[in-house]
This record gives structure tokens, C-alpha cells and sequence, in this order.
């Protein structure tokens, strides 16, 4: 453990910051007793004004009252009050930024002596960048092919695609079908119930299907509309349900309907189903724009990713400080459950390990602090700013995004402590295309 430097940064300010891991200090400081005392009176003046005391006019009241009455509450203020001005005035002189505020360890004062505390914080890292400008990577060409776009018109067809009622059969592999579900866990000792029971009405399923339930498709095969069907599967121990794998599930399924699938036609009257095209010339070249602009971000994210890497490996000793780190995988966590969300789904309800995928997320997200800081760092190097309009457009369009004005969306960040996060994930992505032109041979 080292001392960085222990010096009076002011009249009666006496400051030691001390080097507890890489990215952590400890600061023992000591406020001078005239100072302190200087503190204490002002907060029994500040007292005597607002009291009121039977027997005295209102800010009459003598001082040897007020210290006997409240002289545990006067102290209590005047401690907080000292040490939140000299940390930051200790922090700010020293030129440290912390990713949060400092914890408090300890704190020594008797009256009329100078006040002792300890006190540490995270702090964001000051690196030296190595070898960024020696990067080389290659960008691959991006290209589509024939079958790309191909394989792109037959995923519109099937989204056109028309559900048709069947009448007169039983179900055959690749209807959909529409079902009423209940069902059990089964107790494999006894054979009894072993769960809850689960009902689940108009669900459409394409048997044969390698859906989240392909074991269901034989037993209702040939089934007719109207027919009810009871049946027990053995789910295997690697389904991916949890609530599935390595169980037994008793099932009666009610068919209420049998439906086929009809692609339309991939022709000129599909294109402008589809939207404003004029052809199906039209919408193939649409199409194949579309891939090329997808399979150009995919080139650039990918190269991106090398030049991270090899800027990694040029700068192993980074250190990833646990605030960050745990801001990071809290960040991951919530988008996992906005898309939860997005897709119907209850988060909450989830029968999910988060603490088991928090976990397994935090190497990546190790990794994304360490080249967070490092990008910073060449930011400040290379002196890379973040231009007034590119901010403005990234609100505007995130905005858009959940129907909200650019300044309502703004205000909401600020308000929530997210601006300043936005801003310098744009300015990392700047750095990146800064890294990215010096780097692609």
C-alpha cells in the first residue's frame, strides 16, 4: 500500500489518499479543531434562529441553552456537514473521478480537537494507451449473394403467407393447428399429480414443427376438430424449459381447429402487397440493398470488435472497477428483460436463474469496462470530442423510438443520471471509427 501524496490542500485541511487496489483509494483526512469549531458555532447560530424555547423571544435563546438541549443533534450536524465539505473539496483537489460517492469508514472529534475520518471510493482510471496506432486489421468485403436474397424473399412469402381452414381430415404433418391445452407435472413415484395444474386456450402450433413442443406433434396426429385427446410426455432432461426438462407432463388437448399454411405467389402483385414496389424486379433489388446495407454494419461491427481486442491485448493490465462492472452487468439484465417484454413475455414471472446469468455475464462484461476505459483514455489522447449534432440526432432517434419529444426523452436521462452515459457511448463509438480508419489495411 502506497501513498500517492499527503499534503494541506487548504488552511486546515490535511488530506492522505492511499492506493487500495487499482482502481480504489482510501483517503484519511484531518479538519484542523479551529475549523470544526468554527462549524459547530455556526450550527448553533444556525439553531438559536429557529428554535422556539418557552420563556425566550424567537432568537433570543442563549447559547449555553441551546448546546445543553440539542448539543447531540448540533454535533451530529456539524460532523456530517465537515466531512461532505472535505471530501469534496479533498476529491476535487485532487483531481480523482469517482464513479460514485465516497463511503465513509470511520470518523474520530471531541470537541475543541481536530476532526479525523477515512473515507474510500471507486474511482474512473487514468490509463496510458499502448499501442493503438499500431492496430492492423482487415475489414472483409461485404456481399450478397444469390441465395442470400433467395433465402430474404422466401422469409416475406412467409410472412404473407395465409392460414386457410381444413375441413374433412385429420391432422397431418405441417398444419397448423389450434388447440386448448391443460395440463400437470406427474409424479414419477407415485403417478399422482406433482405441480399446479396450467390451462392454455387458442394456441397455435405448426405440428412437426421444431417448435418449443415437437413431442406434442404425434399424438395429435390425425385428430379431427372437436376431438379431445389425454396423453403423458417424458420431456427430455436437456429441453429448454426448466419447468419441462426431465419431467413428465399428463396433457389433454382439445383440437379446435386444423389449418394450412398458403405462400403466395413470389410475383409482381406479392411486391406491391408488400409495399410501395412496382415489380417483383423492384423488390428483389430492395431486398438485396437491404442485405448489403446489413451485411456492411456486420463487416464494421466485426472489424470494431478486432481493433477492441487487439487494444485489449496491447493493454492487459486495465484494471475494471466493480462499479462499473456491476453497472454493466445491471445494463445487460435489463435490456435481456425489455426483450422479455417486447416478445409477451413477464420477466418477473420467468422461471430464470438471473443470478446464475449475471454471473456468466460477467467476463464479457469485465471485458466491455476494460475497453470502455481504454477508449475513454484515447479519447482525452487523441482528443476526440463529441459534436453538438451527433448528440442532438441520437436523442431524436431513440426518442422516436418510444414515441417521446427529443427534449421530454432528454430530460428524463438527466433526471435519471443517463445523459452523460449516452454521451460518452457515442463518443466511443467515435473513438472506434477513429481506431478503425488507422487500423484497416
Amino acid at each position: 500500500m502506497t501513498t500517492d501524496h499527503a499534503s494541506d490542500l487548504s488552511e486546515g485541511l490535511k488530506v492522505s489518499i492511499t492506493d487500495l487496489a487499482p482502481a480504489r483509494k482510501g483517503l484519511s483526512i484531518e479538519v484542523s479543531a479551529a475549523q470544526v469549531s468554527a462549524e459547530y458555532d455556526a450550527a448553533c447560530r444556525s439553531y438559536t434562529r429557529r428554535l422556539k424555547v418557552p420563556g425566550f423571544r424567537a432568537g433570543k435563546v442563549p447559547a449555553d441553552v441551546v448546546r445543553r438541549r440539542f448539543g447531540r443533534e448540533i454535533e451530529q450536524e456539524t460532523v456530517e456537514h465537515v466531512i461532505q465539505h472535505a471530501l469534496g473539496q479533498a476529491v476535487a483537489q485532487a483531481g480523482l473521478q469517482p464513479l460514485r460517492a465516497p463511503v465513509l469508514k470511520e470518523y474520530t472529534w471531541r470537541e475543541g480537537e481536530p476532526l479525523s475520518f477515512t473515507a474510500e471510493l471507486e474511482i474512473r482510471p487514468r490509463v496510458s494507451v499502448k499501442g493503438h496506432r499500431e492496430i492492423k486489421v482487415r475489414m472483409r468485403a461485404p456481399e450478397v449473394t444469390e441465395k442470400m436474397t433467395a433465402e430474404a424473399l422466401e422469409s416475406l412469402r412467409e410472412r404473407a403467407a395465409r392460414f386457410v381452414p381444413v375441413e374433412g381430415r385429420g391432422v397431418h404433418v405441417n398444419d397448423h393447428v389450434v388447440i386448448d391445452v391443460e395440463g400437470r407435472v406427474v409424479n414419477d413415484q407415485t403417478g399422482g399429480a406433482a405441480g399446479e395444474p396450467f390451462a392454455h386456450n387458442n394456441i397455435l402450433m405448426e405440428v412437426g414443427s421444431g417448435g418449443p413442443h415437437p413431442e406434442m406433434s404425434d399424438e395429435l396426429k390425425e385428430m379431427k376438430p372437436g376431438e379431445t385427446r389425454s396423453f403423458t410426455i417424458a420431456y427430455p432432461k436437456t429441453h429448454e424449459s426448466s419447468d419441462f426438462a426431465g419431467r413428465r407432463v399428463s396433457y389433454t388437448v382439445t383440437l379446435r381447429e386444423i389449418k394450412e399454411k398458403v405462400l403466395a405467389e413470389l410475383n409482381d402483385d406479392l411486391a406491391a402487397d408488400l409495399g410501395q414496389f412496382t415489380s417483383l424486379a423492384d423488390l428483389r433489388q430492395h431486398v438485396a440493398d437491404d442485405l448489403l446495407a446489413r451485411e456492411t454494419r456486420r463487416a464494421r461491427d466485426e472489424a470494431r470488435n478486432s481493433v477492441v481486442d487487439a487494444l485489449l491485448e496491447r493493454n492487459p493490465d486495465v484494471p475494471a472497477p466493480d462499479v462499473m462492472v456491476e453497472e454493466e452487468l445491471d445494463l445487460r439484465l435489463e435490456t435481456m428483460a425489455r426483450a422479455m417484454s417486447l416478445q409477451g413475455m413477464d420477466p418477473r414471472s420467468a422461471q430464470l436463474d438471473w443470478d446464475g446469468i449475471r454471473q456468466r455475464q460477467r467476463e464479457n462484461a469485465v471485458k466491455r469496462v476494460r475497453a470502455m476505459i481504454l477508449l475513454d483514455a484515447i479519447a482525452e489522447e487523441e482528443k476526440i470530442s463529441l459534436e453538438p449534432e451527433v448528440l442532438k440526432r441520437a436523442l431524436e432517434e431513440q426518442a422516436a423510438r418510444r414515441k417521446q419529444t427529443a427534449d421530454a426523452f432528454k430530460a428524463r436521462l438527466a433526471r435519471d443520471g443517463r445523459l452523460e452515459g449516452l454521451e460518452r457511448e457515442l463518443l466511443r463509438d467515435k473513438v472506434l471509427d477513429f481506431l478503425l480508419v488507422t487500423a484497416n489495411i
